[in-house]
This record gives C-alpha cells, sequence and structure tokens, in this order.
C-alpha cells in the first residue's frame, strides 16, 4: 500500500489520493501542489486542458480534480470539466470530485460551473485550508460511497420515477436519464424524505459535506437541471417543488402510491 509523508518526512499510514491539478500561474500551481504534498495527497499538475484530459486517459484514475476556471489554449475549464462528464476524459473518470479554482467571485461564473458538472468551487486568493478542506469533505464522500452495502430498501419508487440509491441510475417513465453527482445527491436527498422542506443552505451544506460559504442560489441550478431530466412538465413540477421563501421538497402526495424495492406499487 502506497504511504504519504508528514511535514516532518514521517511517514503516514493509509492509501494517497492523487489529486489532478490544472493551473496554467506557474506560482499557483506550485502553492497548490505544494499545499495537497503537504497534506498527505500525490498532487499532480499540469498547464492546460488538453494535458489535463491526457493525463486523465493515460494516468487516471485520480481521486478528485482541482481545475482552474481560465486557462490557455482552446479548452477553458468549462470545457475540461464537460469532457470529463461526458466519459471522454476515461469511464473511470465521470465521477471524479471537481472543485474549480476562479478568480472571478461573480455568481455567473460559479452556475456554469455547476451547469456542466462542477461538485465545487474556491476563489482566489484562497486560503490553504479551505481548499484542503472543500477536497477532503468530497474525498470522504466518495469513499464512503464506493463502501455502501447493497441493501434490499436501495431503490425509491414512485409514479413514474424510479430512483437507484446504489446503483445511482434514475429511470423517468422507464427510461434511464442522465444525471451529474450532485444533481442525483440533490434529487436522492429529497426523495428519501417527501414532504420534509430543505432550505437551500441545507441542500447546499449537504452536498460539499459540511458548511457551504457560497452563493446558496447554487441549489436553484440543481433543482432546474433535475427538473429537466425527470420532470413530465419541468414548468409545473409534479416530484420536485418550491416551498417559496424556504426551500424544496418532494411531494408527499406521491408517496402513497410509492412502493420500495421489496414491496409492491399500492
Amino acid at each position: 500500500m502506497d504511504q504519504a509523508s508528514d511535514e516532518g518526512g514521517r511517514a503516514m499510514s493509509g492509501p494517497v489520493n492523487k489529486i489532478l491539478v490544472v493551473e496554467d500561474d506557474l506560482g499557483v500551481r506550485a502553492i497548490v501542489k505544494e499545499i495537497l504534498s503537504r497534506e498527505g495527497m500525490q498532487a499532480v499538475a499540469v498547464g492546460d486542458g488538453e494535458e489535463a484530459l491526457e493525463r486523465l486517459r493515460r494516468s487516471g484514475p485520480f481521486d478528485a480534480l482541482v481545475l482552474d476556471l481560465m486557462l490557455p489554449g482552446k479548452m477553458d475549464g468549462f470545457s475540461v470539466c464537460r469532457e470529463v462528464r461526458r466519459g471522454l476524459a476515461g469511464k473511470t473518470n465521470t465521477d471524479l470530485p471537481v472543485v474549480m479554482l476562479t478568480a472571478r467571485d461573480d455568481e455567473t461564473s460559479v452556475v456554469v460551473g455547476l451547469e456542466v458538472g462542477a461538485d465545487d468551487y474556491v476563489t482566489k486568493p484562497f486560503k490553504p485550508r479551505e481548499l484542503v478542506s472543500r477536497l477532503r469533505a468530497h474525498l470522504r464522500r466518495r469513499s464512503m460511497d464506493s463502501r455502501r452495502p447493497i441493501t434490499e430498501n436501495d431503490r425509491l419508487v414512485f409514479p413514474g420515477l424510479e430512483i437507484d440509491l446504489y446503483g445511482h441510475r434514475v429511470l423517468a417513465d422507464g427510461e434511464e436519464v442522465e444525471l451529474t453527482a450532485k444533481q442525483f445527491d440533490v434529487l436522492s436527498l429529497l426523495a428519501s424524505c417527501p414532504g420534509r422542506v430543505y432550505s437551500r443552505q441545507q441542500i447546499m451544506d449537504h452536498l460539499w459535506g459540511g458548511v457551504f460559504f457560497g452563493h446558496v442560489k447554487a441549489a436553484d441550478v440543481h433543482i432546474q437541471h433535475v427538473r429537466k431530466k425527470i420532470e413530465p412538465d419541468p414548468k409545473n413540477p409534479l416530484y420536485i417543488q418550491t416551498v417559496r421563501g424556504i426551500g424544496y421538497k418532494f411531494s408527499a402526495d406521491l408517496v402513497g402510491e410509492s412502493s420500495s424495492a421489496n414491496g409492491s406499487t399500492s
């Protein structure tokens, strides 16, 4: 088993997380690589999008991707993220946690990043502890998902909608729909407790495995895209309902018609 070393050079037991850092600024790249190395992670750093995809295809799988938004050449951070989610960077990387680095602290950049499949973002200049804590939250969640045992109740079944919690699959009217990791997490969170109202802050805290300090309206983006993929009429949602002034809930009216994996539809 690989081992990392702490700042004093002492061996630390446990698997080493392999992180791909994509950043064109040599100074920032060196800082991020040093930060991650000190935390016992194996950081591989590249300077552009094309090389990033090549590394993902040939040197993967990685455990997480730290991705600068503004990159030289034909591929910016958005383009790289799209390719990862489409599986064009290798099938083993499609669910890779993606943390974007951006110098633009505006809502538009954050929203676009989430739309193309980013899991998180950190605004430059950033505090090392913030970047590390965000990464560790995603790595922890990914590790927990990989060890999660199969149970009889790993499916949520509602009229026209089936959610396979273990297999991360969703069927709408019998057709499989593709959701990003975060979109699936939002849907499973709400559908697991029909009728319970979740605030935007609670949704984002859940997605990032801790307290979220960014734009809580990012939750609206996730909800909007989930609705487009599962709702018969996204403008008049059947499943995910808005609770004005608070947040969202999964319709409790569907519970009486639903079935569990080991039951039958009533």
